[in-house]
């Protein structure tokens, strides 16, 4: 009989003691995580040693062999669209490690390249041109370094950058090899490049048939993983298993058969170790994410969960998502050729508009914005800051550096009002709401870009770059909604919101 009463406690006990047994536990697991993946991605850096330059103009990355007393054979290596220098680097790393001397650079309005691109994309005598010309003026700064080799030269390039360097090859005619990755050009013919390699990612079914069709320019008879020959050229199509349009770069048979091919047009025995980094970088980011809900149990006064705010019935809800699409991309549409920068203005304006129209719906059901939690707050930006360095140290370039670092405050007066009214929508709702309304999102925002596509059409990777803000940040703030209230999470998640856009967005001047 009196066992009975302290049956509520024990129970509540227990769960209290698996609780803090779970939040070691993923501790335990994500500091693991990261510990393992820096190692392993030290461990990939196999002595060489690194140096960042500038280079005619350009941020690069010089990449020298573990013997660095000797001369090597240049290498130069550019990145795809949205990309950077940094997101080559297991190539940059895997051609020193075999003894070449690699220039990997950043392309202007890309990575720390705060210039701006032209607006023509259209024309090769437009942004294609701009490219090349700043290609080659790489590679003939590359040349004068130390330590390069006199005598030809490799070129490699993923997806934009094949075209370019491709067409920068046509001025540079002692260039002995080219591998293209996730290829398209216009510029290749029977003749020309005499040795190319081709290598396409698996799921990247277009593209396959694109190396297929340049491979056919020699042999018609020939298929992947062959190689062709006629009149002194040589040319071969290959597929990386199980990956795509990003996952190609750091698949060992890429990094492989990228090595082998210059190391035998350059006369050098092929082999050496691969830097196969894909799987240390994503231990990285994933032990970083792991490690935050255990990070945040731990703030003083966040450890008993806020109430959330009112869910809005149906009819709200989807007001909520139906009644910003038309005023949001009026504004966007409007001030499409405003601002230093082509579509941040107009980017800003989107969010704004609507979140101010989300939050004056919210109000309508009965939600008011709480005073902000501040410890958690500042572990959400410290650990936000955390997570953006190492993806820009160890992944792609994401600093809002330069000219960026003013348009991450433009951003940011549009993503103050957009991150809050996202964060009290999504607290305490279904996961099938927090999906709609990131779905109405997309939708409204790819809709508008569609819409003027001569001006707005220049920003489209905001788009995916607010799917991966979702994925990692999103997890962040709803982490600390739950601890710490929507207020705080949404205050956090504009700031990263701001710095994730201006951080990773190409730079274009107006048209």
């Amino acid at each position: 009989m009196c066992a009975a009463p302290a049956l509520p406690y024990l129970n509540d006990m227990r769960g209290a003691r698996i609780t803090a047994a779970w939040r070691i536990g993923l501790g335990l697991l994500a500091a693991g995580l990261v510990v393992l993946s820096l190692w392993q991605l030290r461990t990939a850096h196999g002595g060489t040693v690194q140096a960042k330059v500038t280079l005619a103009g350009s941020p690069a990355t010089v990449y020298r062999p573990p013997d660095a007393k000797r001369e090597a054979p240049l290498v130069v290596v550019a990145h795809g669209f949205a990309g950077s220098r940094r997101m080559m680097q297991s190539l940059s790393l895997t051609l020193a490690r075999s003894g070449f001397l690699v220039v990997a650079f950043d392309f202007i309005g890309h990575g720390r390249d705060d210039r701006l691109l032209s607006p023509d994309v259209a024309r090769i005598e437009g942004t294609t041109a701009q490219l090349v010309r700043q290609t080659q003026a790489v590679i003939e700064a590359a040349r004068g370094l130390d330590g390069a080799a006199a005598g030809p030269v490799a070129l490699l390039g993923h997806s934009m950058a094949t075209d370019v360097v491709i067409r920068a090859a046509r001025g540079v005619p002692d260039t002995a090899a080219i591998v293209a990755i996730s290829m398209y050009s216009d510029a290749v013919t029977a003749r020309f490049p005499e040795r190319l390699l081709i290598v396409s990612g698996a799921w990247e079914g277009r593209l396959r048939k694109v190396g297929l069709r340049l491979l056919h320019q020699v042999d018609p008879a020939l298929g992947e993983g062959e190689t062709a020959r006629a009149e002194g050229v040589l040319r071969r199509a290959i597929a990386a298993p199980r990956t795509e349009h990003v996952g190609v770069l750091y698949s060992p048979v890429t990094l492989a058969a990228a090595r082998d091919w210059i190391a035998q047009a350059m006369g050098r025995a092929p082999g050496g170790p691969v830097a196969a980094i894909g799987w240390p970088v994503l231990g990285l980011l994933a032990g970083l994410v792991l490690a935050f809900p255990a990070l945040l149990h731990a703030v003083p006064g966040a450890a008993a969960p806020p109430a959330p705010g009112p869910v809005p019935p149906r009819g709200r809800f989807l007001a909520a998502l139906a009644l910003p699409v038309l005023p949001a991309a009026t504004a966007m549409l409007a001030l499409a050729g405003q601002g230093p920068v082509a579509g941040m203005v107009p980017l800003a304006a989107f969010l704004g508009v609507w979140g101010a129209v989300q939050l004056a719906v919210l109000r309508g059901a009965g939600w008011r914005p709480g005073r902000a939690h501040w410890p958690a707050l500042g572990l959400l930006l410290v650990w936000g800051l955390v997570f953006a360095l190492a993806l820009d140290r160890a992944g792609s370039a994401f600093v809002p550096a330069g000219i960026r670092g003013p348009l991450m405050l433009l951003l940011l007066i549009g993503a103050l009002p957009f991150a809050l009214a996202d964060t009290a929508l999504a607290q305490g709702a279904p996961l099938w709401r927090r999906v709609v309304s990131r779905l109405a999102v997309l939708g409204a925002l790819g809709g508008t870009i569609m819409a003027a596509p001569g001006t707005l059409g220049l920003i489209f990777t905001v788009l995916p770059v607010l799917v991966l803000f979702w994925l990692v940040y999103g997890s962040f703030g709803r982490w600390t909604a739950m601890r710490a209230g929507a207020t705080t999470a949404g205050l956090g998640s504009a700031v990263a919101l701001a710095w994730a856009l201006a951080a990773s967005t190409p730079l274009f001047a107006l048209p």
